[in-house]
């Protein structure tokens, strides 16, 4: 119990503290105001058209769910969890917003954790699958690309493949390693523990819906790819649009390319609160890498993020009261 109480604690504290070093560094380099007064002259129109290009990054990903999900919940209801997910994921550290998802699906959905689990590492391995190879894309088209990382463009493949591989191994071998799984909780008698028991049927849950994912064939993986492709394309037009509203003249590909490095930075297993610190160091590196200057690269990333927390706390606070009002209605319709 102590450990449970220590873990979490320690997480947040590690991220604080890498959100104070990393934005005391950052900061030192920059002059907030001019900061300020870059983010209050972008043109409203972009920020509208920023605005509607995350709704539809929204709307990409309740429509994965939704077909990993077998198109049994209402389209409308997944919206609302992706809002709601979406935002806490964006707000607490290393990640452990994710959780908030299967949370969400079980209380609001009536879906089991196994449920949720599934869909939820199936939707993540196709999302790293498509930043990959839209990086590489970007990589092998752009013409000053760094040549250093032209020639480690090895690791983005061998990434993508591992990836492919793993969701092979877990949609058509899930059963086996789940009785694999069995067999040692027996054997070390795990079962015999109540944390062990839950663990076996959740895993199991887990494997039901695998199997129920996989089960229509290859064409569901291709509507769950396009759709995937649809998420981040949204969200790389979306950066796009915003750097061309800062005034910075560069191609699509090289922000796809620069914006990706922050992009990885949200996925890593420790990070700043809100992201705060990690993913500003993340954008200047990359775009650093394609000649903006160590200053225009810091207060661009500054300008992204914020504009990206206005987003999600828009469709937070919309899914959120949704959510409630939906509650509250289900709650007098039992009464």
């Amino acid at each position: 119990r102590d450990l449970n109480v220590k873990h979490p604690t320690l997480t947040k504290a590690v991220a604080v503290l890498i959100t104070i070093v990393l934005l005391a560094i950052l900061l030192s380099q920059v002059n907030v105001a001019d900061v300020v007064t870059t983010l209050a002259s972008i043109n409203p129109l972009y920020l509208i058209a920023g605005f509607l290009l995350y709704a539809c990054s929204y709307f990409f990903r309740a429509l994965r769910f939704w077909i990993l999900l077998n198109r049994e919940l209402s389209l409308k209801d997944l919206f609302r969890v992706v809002c709601v997910h979406n935002m806490v994921n964006s707000v607490l550290p290393a990640r452990t917003g994710e959780l908030s998802y299967v949370y969400l699906l079980k209380k609001i959905c009536r879906r089991s954790v196994g449920d949720g689990v599934a869909t939820l590492v199936v939707a993540r391995m196709f999302d790293i699958i498509v930043i990959v190879v839209f990086f590489l894309l970007a990589l092998q088209f752009m013409r000053d690309a760094p040549s250093a990382l032209v020639r480690f463009a090895w690791v983005g493949g061998i990434t993508v493949v591992g990836v492919i591989t793993a969701l092979i191994l877990l949609l058509y071998f899930g059963r086996t390693l789940f009785t694999g799984m069995e067999s040692l909780f027996e054997k070390f008698h795990v079962v015999r523990w109540n944390s062990g028991k839950y663990l076996l049927a959740k895993a199991e849950e887990t494997v039901e819906c695998l199997d129920r994912i996989k089960s229509p064939g290859s064409f569901r993986y291709v509507q769950v790819l396009l759709v995937s492709c649809g998420i981040w394309l949204s969200l790389y037009l979306l950066i796009y649009l915003l750097v061309i509203g800062m005034g910075v003249s560069v191609g699509f590909l090289a922000v796809l390319f620069a914006s990706t490095f922050a992009i990885i930075s949200t996925v890593l297993p420790i990070q700043g609160i809100g992201g705060f610190g990690t993913v500003e160091g993340a954008w200047t590196i990359g775009f650093m890498l394609i000649g903006l200057t160590k200053v225009d690269a810091i207060s661009s990333g500054f300008i992204y993020h914020i504009t990206l927390i206005l987003y999600f706390l828009i469709f937070g606070v919309y899914g959120s009261l949704s959510l409630r009002v939906w509650t509250m209605g289900n709650a007098i319709d039992r009464t």
